[in-house]
């Protein structure tokens, strides 16, 4: 989701060939290339909490991490602030570079040739996903959803902007009916299980209906006991943090396949398509590439980080009041309805509002230089996260999972982000791609694409430019 996908710098004087090829470099976009390589720091900002630490650690009480302002602040931050943030920038990219790759092929190919390279495209995308996700043990993977929802975003390359947005308007409300839906049910299970509970405890005989109702109730309370998730955990520490492959593999494959199936059909789907589509409409608007004014994206900044922060802190506020008690935080809740993609959407575009505005004044360009490379090294850079916390916390590593507490799980954020940015701006100067981009194309086009430039770059402050 990082390579052709997305828009390229412009640094290169090759001529672009009519046959089907990969995109040249000086097709990108400085710009669209240093979002995307903020979107990658920022992606490990939230990944690293499930690299390092227990799923089920992430709830305070878990760790009696209430009384500990640091990891609450991070925890706040994480979970109510950015939460999804990164990602929903990350997916914009890969619609608007999706559209960008399409129109480039179709302009220069006649017939099914564009779709035949781009759907061979995702294909490969889903292979690496699943290696991601089953060979190098990250259950969090987006690159398998990223393909699949792909498959259905070619029809959509031409949409008008009305058609775009009214799609995105269709899927948030449809999370939200869904997330309504799930919500029913749970308070649904809450009286069943509750009258059944009250009846044995009077001991009166219960139907076979209310046996089921008493058991799954009990069954959920069990699994939101800060003890059963302080086991579960613990269990998770040992295992992925003190086994080798196998046993980290087993712990983690179910996750993986989970997040793959029932979690990605049962609402993710939409997660990943509404941020698509809404990265065609700002491409083809000219919004991303920061072509507008800036009083747009000014408005854009404080009307999406009002709203998304406001938001964010209204929840944790009410999570906290409700001490993770799910049925109390209805009760707390200062929005009726779940408002989580509204919440995405507004904090994206406050990141990339903010961005734009950086590059466009010139003067902060010094500051996200650097990032364009790590973003067109965006697809190595992604994976390469995966090696590296794969290494530095499971237990045929390092074995420091569970090991270090929430905040500070961000020291390695800052360590492996200035790693990848040093190999990324050392590899591009002697290199037209990324190795795992050159592989990506390389498959894509079925012929070893060139990679070595023509006149290596010998200065360090070139590379940057």
């Amino acid at each position: 989701m990082e390579n052709t996908l997305f828009p390229q710098t412009a640094e290169s004087t090759e001529p672009i060939p009519a046959s089907p090829a990969p995109m040249q470099q000086k097709e990108r976009i400085l710009m669209l290339d240093a979002l995307r390589g903020v979107a990658i720091c920022g992606i490990l900002i939230m990944n690293i909490h499930f690299f390092g630490r227990s799923f089920w650690a992430d709830d305070l009480r878990v760790d009696n991490e209430l009384n500990q302002p640091a990891n609450v602040a991070t925890w706040s931050l994480v979970n109510f602030m950015l939460e999804g943030s990164f990602r929903g920038l990350f997916s914009i990219l890969f619609g608007a570079g999706s559209v960008l790759l399409i129109s480039r092929l179709e302009k220069n190919n006649p017939g099914l040739k564009p779709a035949d390279i781009y759907y061979r495209r995702l294909i490969w995308l889903l292979l690496f996903g699943l290696i991601n996700g089953y060979v190098l043990n990250w259950p969090g993977d987006i690159l398998y959803h990223y393909a699949i929802v792909g498959f259905f975003l070619f029809p959509f390359r031409k949409a008008s902007y009305r058609l775009l947005l009214g799609l995105v308007i269709f899927f948030v409300g449809l999370t939200m009916l869904t997330s309504w839906v799930r919500v029913t049910g749970l308070k649904e299970m809450k009286a069943k299980g509750e009258t059944a509970m009250a009846l044995e405890k009077e001991k009166r005989p219960l139907n076979e209906q209310q046996k089921g109702d008493l058991e799954k109730w009990k069954e959920y309370l069990d699994e939101q006991d800060p003890k059963t998730m302080r086991k579960k955990a613990q269990k998770d520490t040992k295992e992925i943090g003190g086994g080798g492959y196998v046993t980290v593999w087993k712990n983690v494959t179910p996750w993986t396949t989970k997040l793959e199936s029932s979690k990605f059909h049962g609402g993710f789907f939409y997660d990943v398509f509404i941020f698509f589509l809404l990265g065609i409409f700002l491409f083809r608007t000219g919004i991303i590439s920061g072509e507008k004014p800036a009083m747009l994206y000014a408005i854009l900044l404080v009307v999406g980080y009002t709203f998304g922060f406001g938001s964010g802190i209204l929840e944790k506020n009410a999570v906290l009041k409700a001490n993770f008690d799910r049925f109390r935080y209805m009760q707390y809740s200062f929005f009726p309805i779940n408002v989580y993609q509204i919440h995405r959407i507004a904090t994206t575009l406050g990141h990339m509002s903010l961005l734009v505005l950086l590059w466009k004044s010139g003067r902060f360009q010094w500051l996200l230089r650097p990032f364009t490379r790590m973003g067109q090294m965006a697809f190595t850079n992604y994976l390469l996260q995966s090696v590296l916390c794969g290494f530095i916390f499971y237990g045929y590593g390092l074995g420091y999972y569970g090991k270090f507490q929430r905040y500070q799980l961000w020291y390695f954020v800052a360590g492996v982000c200035a790693f990848e940015m040093l190999l990324s701006i050392v590899w591009l100067r002697y290199f037209r791609f990324g190795p795992l981009e050159w592989c990506w194309r390389s498959l894509t086009y079925w012929k070893p694409q060139p990679i070595r430039k023509v006149v290596p770059q010998t200065a360090f402050a070139p590379a940057l430019s």
